[in-house]
């Protein structure tokens, strides 16, 4: 699991928190609307940073990306992404076999030109290997690319599924592209935020 924080700029909303705590605004209310505005647009960063080092729809990603709002009592908001490698057909460059709509019994036939996959957007379409086949896994009949193990290690087995890069793996590689904007968003928002509750509290008759 990915940890790291972020803060607002304290120096920028140093005299609004001021202010809003002498006309008896409650500062945790603001922080927690501030921090649910925020998530939503963190997680958009996220995946568009994410999709600039794989090749990913913007639909995938956005569903492997969960948001836990902040609360009264829990005053956080987390972002979590899988920490499994994707299976490595997901990067296959035959688009039925990259996409989830359709649910495998067999495997397709092998590709004359055997398989190939492109991870990156702007990397080169590469082959896994020349012994490298489809097979359909009997638990999830998730299409994956596998090869046969040419030693059985302590773990058994005779196939190996081949895995790219997990979503969470991405997400640490980019993470300090979104903070920048992450910690601006939530000093701009706390600062909505107090502005809204003040009006919510006095409104203008």
């Amino acid at each position: 699991m990915i940890n790291y924080s972020i803060q607002v700029d304290e120096e920028k909303v140093a005299d609004a928190v001021s202010l809003f705590t002498f006309i008896g605004g409650n500062t945790d209310d603001a922080m927690r609307v501030a921090i649910n505005r925020t998530t939503p647009k963190v997680k958009t960063r996220s995946s568009s940073e994410i999709r600039t080092q794989v090749r990913l729809t913007a639909g995938y990603v956005g569903d492997k990306i969960t948001i836990t709002k902040a609360s009264r009592k829990f005053l956080e908001a987390r972002i979590k992404t899988p920490s499994r490698g994707l299976l490595l057909s997901k990067f296959s460059t035959d688009p039925q076999v990259s996409g989830d709509k359709i649910g495998w019994i067999l495997p397709p036939p092998q590709p004359a030109q055997g398989i190939k996959v492109k991870v990156k957007p702007d990397g080169a379409t590469k082959s896994p290997g020349p012994t490298t086949f489809y097979m359909v896994l009997p638990k999830s009949h998730a299409l994956a690319i596998v090869k046969r193990k040419t030693t059985i290690g302590p773990s058994g087995g005779t196939i190996d599924v081949l895995y790219g890069p997990s979503i969470s793996q991405v997400f640490s590689d980019v993470k300090d592209d979104v903070t920048p904007f992450a910690q601006e968003e939530l000093t701009a928002q706390l600062l909505d935020a107090m502005r809204y509750l003040l009006v919510k509290q006095h409104p203008v008759e």
